[in-house]
């Protein structure tokens, strides 16, 4: 009786963690520049969760310029379609 529980135990295991798979690369993380001519983190961040439900950050652009990116979930057909 154990040997049968400890299987069926194993069974729905492996089968939960096959799902979870499934799930995880269902996403993947965009990013897409809100605005390229500066970045106040305060309106970085509000634009960005507005528009794309996102993290916005101020990413150094080189020589102490920054500008507004946008991090967000994205599915795989938009991260493709951006290429």
């Amino acid at each position: 009786m154990a040997k049968f529980f400890n299987s069926v135990l194993c069974f729905l295991l492996i089968i939960s963690v096959a799902l979870a798979i499934n799930q995880v690369n269902a996403q993947s993380r965009c990013t897409e520049i809100l605005n390229p001519n500066g970045c106040v983190l305060y309106d970085c961040k509000k634009e960005c969760f507005q528009k794309r439900n996102g993290n916005g950050l101020c990413s150094s652009a080189g020589l102490g310029q920054y500008v507004c990116t946008c991090v967000y979930n994205c599915s795989l057909d938009e991260l493709n379609s951006h290429n």
